[in-house]
């Protein structure tokens, strides 16, 4: 796709950026090429010089793409425009800048000798390695990873040949270009010229970068196969002694790219017609497009604004995927073995913090909603008594006769219900999730209680409670000693909310008597 729509571009920095894409896709079908000779069937040698070849090429990519910016760069500080259409006949002007320009676009087409040609060659390589593998299907159809290899190096070699060739070659254009052109100073020129030194210097000396800069990369990205990167046997190289396939499929390419380019005036405007609704950009922009309209639909399913809904869906969400993972991994096991037989009080409790929380829930009037919380405060107070936890007892009942307390005494400054009064109606979406936290909590207790899959810090309490905290209570010191950060800023965040409720009130207060002044 890249390098066919390279092609198109009439702009120097919009063709060397669809040629990046295209080269950057070669790229990655190399990696990915190693990675499904890795998952298919373990092929070593596809996998090493699938990986060797996307690393090299990355190299020599970097060395001709960034001489090619640069003389885009330069040739539109000379001549004032990018526009291919009004350039050309630059090759006498800038000869500099043409030789740079060519060395960079003949590696780019993979021409020797580039070190492009090195590392086309090696891509070709490894297409033809996946046509014979047995993996995911592709034992059908493998032949058309060389086949679409084969096309897209066919596009590359067209818009190479069009990026120099048009740019500096063809019918001087003087009337099109906003300045006169001249050479670039060497300022300019002395960066573009060391990279197409490089992508000549590579050329003869592949094996020195592959084993300084090649070979390490490879070793890091697949340490599973090799302990060093000296474990790498891969030896690159421009003639192996004989015709090989690659080098027939380069030639074909040549032949073929060259004709292309020779008649690109009478096939180049087929882009015209060519739907835009057919384009990878226009189909981006649809797909955004749609996924923010349904999103939108989305947000405005749930986003409702009402507190209720919110959690209802927070808490439905929660239930269902601990419920649903309990049952999925199998983790809920429950043993009864270690419990204590049920006694009829306990049952009476169970039954009284029920009714507690029914009426609480039920209450049409404030005073009957704060008996109701006031006797299931007190219940609870009741089994830690069962429980012998006669300290949390004691706690539980000063702190639910304080809070009662409390209530009681707001009742001053509380409106009357009256109108605002909210009929109780029963919802079963509200039921089944109420019936599904409890559950869950419920599950989790007993899957926690009867899985002991390691020692219970209680045990640990318990024998250092009176030798390292020298304290006879256990509760206490687990409060003071243990935990004493903890219960410090519990205390510190209430303290907080205090402070913040008062400064609201007195804010409040503070408005109403100034609107008293002012009538």
């Amino acid at each position: 796709w890249g390098s066919f729509f390279a092609v198109k571009q009439t702009d120097l920095k919009g063709i060397l950026a669809f040629s990046t894409v295209s080269q950057l896709g070669l790229i990655m079908s190399l990696l990915g090429a190693s990675a499904l000779a890795f998952h298919g069937n373990g092929a070593t040698d596809t996998i090493k010089y699938a990986a060797f070849a996307a690393i090299f090429h990355l190299i020599n990519h970097a060395t001709f793409k960034g001489s090619l910016f640069m003389i885009a760069g330069i040739v539109d500080h000379e001549t004032g425009t990018r526009d291919i259409r009004k350039l050309g006949g630059l090759m006498s002007i800038m000869p500099l800048s043409f030789t740079v320009a060519a060395i960079g676009s003949l590696s780019m087409a993979g021409l020797p000798p580039f070190n492009g040609f090195l590392s086309k060659e090696m891509f070709l390589t490894a297409m033809l390695a996946l046509q014979n593998f047995e993996f995911f299907g592709f034992d059908t159809w493998g032949a058309l990873f060389p086949i679409v290899a084969w096309i897209a190096s066919i596009f590359t070699f067209v818009y190479s040949f069009y990026f120099v060739f048009r740019t500096f070659t063809g019918k001087y254009k003087p009337e099109k270009l906003p300045h006169k052109p001249h050479e670039a100073p060497i300022g300019m020129l002395i960066s573009p010229m060391i990279l197409a030194a490089l992508v000549v210097t590579i050329f003869f000396i592949p094996n020195l970068v592959g084993d300084t800069f090649v070979k390490p990369a490879v070793q890091a990205i697949q340490p599973f196969l090799y302990d060093s990167p000296k474990d790498i046997d891969i030896h690159v190289a421009a003639w192996h002694g004989e015709i090989t396939p690659e080098l027939v499929m380069t030639f074909g390419i040549i032949l073929l790219g060259v004709l292309l380019f020779v008649a690109l005036p009478k096939w180049q405007g087929i882009y015209q017609k060519f739907p835009r609704a057919l384009t990878l950009n226009n189909a981006y922009d649809k797909i955004m497009l749609g996924l923010d309209a349904g999103l939108n639909r989305v947000s405005r399913l749930y986003m409702t604004g009402s507190m209720r809904h919110y959690l209802l869906y927070m808490f439905s969400s929660i239930a269902a995927i601990v419920i649903g993972s309990l049952f999925v991994k199998n983790a809920f096991t429950v043993s009864f073995q270690d419990t204590s037989p049920i006694r009829p009080y306990e049952i009476i409790l169970v039954v009284v913090l029920v009714i507690g929380t029914t009426i609480t829930i039920l209450a049409k009037s404030r005073l009957t909603a704060i008996i109701g919380l006031g006797a299931v405060g007190y219940t609870v107070a009741l089994f830690f008594v069962i429980f012998n936890a006669p300290d949390l007892a004691l706690t539980q009942l000063v702190i639910e006769t304080i809070s009662v307390a409390l209530f009681l005494l707001a009742f001053y400054h509380l409106p009357k219900l009256g109108k605002r009064e909210e009929r109780m109606r029963f919802q079963l979406n509200r039921a089944i999730v109420s019936i599904a936290v409890g559950v869950m909590v419920t599950l989790l207790a007993l899957s926690a209680h009867s899985q002991k899959l390691i020692p219970t810090i209680s045990k640990y309490y318990e024998e250092t409670v009176y030798s390292k905290a020298g304290g006879g209570n256990i509760v206490n010191v687990i409060l003071v000693d243990y935990r004493g950060f903890d219960t410090l800023f519990e205390i510190t965040v209430l303290g907080i909310a205090g402070m913040a409720i008062l400064a609201m009130i007195k804010l409040r207060m503070n408005r109403k008597e100034k609107s008293h002044e002012n009538k």
